[in-house]
């Protein structure tokens, strides 16, 4: 019995003492990606692109943060077609020490440069990704885009975009 006490003690106190773990809405993050973009369905537009890409943002919770994104995709060929997005994404974080799985959603605003013609979009996006803990400070990561182009009836843009990228990230706490 004593031995029961002493445990339900112990468990008791350790409870009761503030934890030392640093959740997300403490933290920021700057991070730097390349990888692959894609138009799957294009017969007219270059279907295979290259995507660089920079995030920032911060917790806003114990799981969830907010991003800002910024890339430029360049598709390749006689008539190259060049992509600048700019978006805002809400990400939920499965922390699970080292191995973060990330899922997420976004809102972007995506601008076409092709034949000197320029035209701006509206797109929605998901985020499925994951993110390796390296150190406290940095971690590397891999993630996939899919983008739904809602104005696409009158774009030269076929309505869906993928995005599959690698990237390097700094984290900075903000206590």
């Amino acid at each position: 019995m004593r031995c029961l006490v002493w445990i339900l003690g112990s468990l008791a106190v350790l409870v009761s003492l503030p934890s030392t773990a640093w959740a997300y809405e403490d933290q920021a993050t700057l991070g730097l990606e390349v990888g692959y973009a894609g138009i799957p369905g294009s017969d007219t537009l270059p279907r295979n692109g290259i995507d660089v890409g920079l995030s920032a943002g911060g917790g806003i919770g114990d799981a969830w943060s907010i991003q800002g994104l910024l890339s430029y995709n360049i598709f390749p060929n006689e008539r190259p077609l060049h992509l600048g997005m700019a978006g805002i994404e809400t990400v939920y974080a499965l922390d699970i020490v080292r191995f973060v799985p990330l899922i997420g959603f976004g809102v972007d605003g995506l601008l076409t440069v092709r034949d000197r013609g320029t035209r701006g979009d509206f797109a929605l996006h998901i985020l499925l990704g994951v993110d390796y803990l390296i150190s406290q400070r940095w971690l590397i990561g891999a993630d996939v885009r899919g983008y739904w182009v809602a104005t696409n009836a009158h774009s030269p843009l076929d309505p869906f975009i993928v995005t599959a990228a690698a990237r390097v990230g700094v984290r900075f706490d903000l206590r």
